[in-house]
């Protein structure tokens, strides 16, 4: 984890959701992405800002979840995985102990 430029990858998710109850976002922003070395061929990323620093977190899967947030991935009737809107911002507010937190997703913008 690089602090010193203005957006930091997170690797682990523990250290993640310990900077976002840290720091305390108003929101938090995520996206799905292909990720084509694994199986399912499914990603997350979560993104808070806090003052003026990015950080990013990217969660891969492990069987029928993802191997961190141990957010369940689902497949459609054509056997195609997705994760569920409701199930990312369920599972992140419970995990950070913020009711409050509000969850975007940034796939109305095209990510």
């Amino acid at each position: 984890m690089n602090e010193s430029s203005r957006i930091v990858h997170v690797k682990e998710y523990e250290k993640f959701r310990k900077l976002a109850v840290e720091l305390a976002p108003k929101s938090m922003l995520y996206t799905m992405q292909k990720a084509p070395l694994s199986a399912p061929r499914i990603a997350l990323r979560l993104i808070f800002v806090s003052e003026d620093k990015q950080y990013i977190f990217l969660d891969f899967p492990a069987g029928k979840s993802l191997r961190q947030t141990r957010i369940p991935i689902k497949f459609n009737k054509h056997g195609e995985a997705y994760i569920d809107d409701e199930d990312v911002a369920n599972s992140i507010r419970e995990q950070l102990g913020r009711k409050d937190l509000e969850i975007h997703s940034m796939e109305v913008l095209g990510y």
